[in-house]
């Protein structure tokens, strides 16, 4: 069952907005476009999550807020606050009230997307430190004190260097799970502190937070440029900070889930191969194949990932067909084809119980249907088959198609591309991916 999200936003334009891209990461979306209908739909539809406007019509985003935190059957559901703008007094009293994290607008896909999947999967919500390691960084002793004693009153465990050069070392020995780091240090400049860390292997995706005077915008990007993950200007917000580091640290859970995904799909995409006898590393050639038709169609950050798992894993539901079927030379009869085409399906069902794959697992199901509804196995048309599902249908059949198979040789780039134009012409294929098809066949013959 997908996850249910309320959405209360009285710009109908944001509404509608948010509500297309949750549907688009497999999320059940409801809304609501004023505070009172807000708080009626948190009570009586029991959402998992709440992204909520802080400037509404009728009463503000606090009061709903408040309202909701203090009502026994809603208290403990994650609420994700919107605001135009990141020093918002309002802003700081939400995290105060008990608000799971904050976003500013305009609210792009892959942060939406990533913010709400750390509010959503968090193990534990409540004990947020766990005794995590966190290293500060930071030659001022009233600031270190007061670092040190507000993170461990949070949970985490605190190692305080008092100069960049004692970060540096800390960092190259030490286990952590975020770093905070002052960004004017006496002996060495923060930034170049945290080139020195990223330099090395152990910290490599380890959240780094720098706290700074500075506030102008090259600032900002020397740091971002340096590796800083977030900037925090000094004196520190503490429950800014503290949201912050929250959601950091959870986002350095699911990077490290994605690489341990990743090396397990590795393996199952060569059970599939082994098993269906196909052209070595047709999985990895899609994959590879429907992330450069992804990027020169503007497909971004966690929707990049999402083609590469579902190019990786969209013959999974191969498994379960039967190898006389999978190996036969010749020509499938009705029911062996019906058996064949029944893999989407099976794919589908394999993937969807995996935490983090709903959209993964939409594109296995769907990656034969076409733009006419000649497809299966439900046969979308149009605007049903999603432009992930578009781009991953081409690359398969692309692939396949340069490929040699038992019946047949494989097909020059120009021939398989000519196919392909000839059955967009008929409404199969969205002309738009066959034209990044064709402006990116010098790359694709690098692969």
């Amino acid at each position: 069952m997908n996850h249910k999200v309320l959405v209360v936003e009285d710009d109908l334009e944001n509404l509608h907005l948010y509500g297309e891209m949750l549907r688009r990461a497999g999320y059940e979306a409801i809304s609501a476009s004023t505070g009172w209908e807000g708080i009626d739909l948190a009570v009586r539809e029991h959402p998992e999550l709440i992204l909520l406007d802080l400037k509404l019509p009728d009463i503000t985003g606090l009061t709903i807020l408040e309202t909701l935190h203090a009502a026994m059957s809603t208290k403990a559901i994650p609420i994700i606050v919107v605001s135009a703008i990141s020093k918002d007094d309002d802003v700081i009293k939400a995290m105060q009230i008990g608000a799971f994290d904050y976003m500013i607008k305009p609210v792009t896909y892959e942060d939406l997307i990533r913010r709400i999947e750390v509010a959503l999967f968090s193990e534990d919500r409540k004990s947020e430190g766990e005794e995590a390691p966190v290293l500060v960084i930071e030659d001022n002793l009233a600031d270190g004190e007061a670092l040190s004693e507000q993170l461990g009153s949070w949970g985490y465990q605190v190692s305080w260097a008092k100069s960049g050069r004692e970060g540096i070392e800390q960092a190259a020995t030490g286990e952590f799970d975020a770093v905070l780091v002052d960004g004017l240090l006496p002996d060495i400049d923060g930034f170049d502190v945290v080139k020195e860390i990223r330099r090395g292997e152990r910290l490599g995706i380890t959240p780094i937070i720098m706290l700074t005077v500075l506030s102008g915008m090259v600032d900002r990007l020397k740091g971002f440029e340096s590796g800083v993950d977030e900037f925090l200007n000094k004196p520190v917000a503490w429950e800014e900070l503290r949201v912050r580091l929250r959601s950091l640290m959870h986002l350095r859970g699911m990077a490290k889930q994605r690489v341990a995904l990743s090396e397990v799909v590795g393996v199952i995409t060569n059970a599939i191969e082994l098993a269906e006898a196909t052209e070595p590393r047709h999985n990895q050639k899609v994959a590879s194949i429907s992330v450069i038709l992804g990027k020169r169609m503007n497909v971004r950050g966690h929707g990049l990932w999402i083609l590469e798992m579902a190019g990786s894993l969209h013959d999974v539901g191969k498994l379960a067909v039967r190898r006389d079927i999978l190996l036969k030379p010749g020509k499938l009869d009705a029911e062996e084809w019906a058996e064949m085409q029944r893999h989407s399906e099976y794919g589908e069902r394999i993937i969807r119980p995996v935490h983090g794959f709903s959209e993964v697992a939409d594109i296995v199901r769907h990656h034969h249907e076409k733009v006419d509804g000649s497809g299966y196995p439900d046969h979308l048309k149009g605007d049903q088959v999603r432009l992930s599902v578009r781009i991953v249908g081409v690359a398969d059949c692309y692939e396949a198609l340069t490929s040699d198979r038992p019946y047949r040789m494989a097909y020059s780039r120009t021939q398989a591309l000519e196919i392909l134009r000839r059955e967009t012409d008929q409404g199969h294929w969205d002309p738009q991916v066959i034209a990044a098809l064709s402006d990116s066949l010098d790359e694709l013959d690098n692969l």
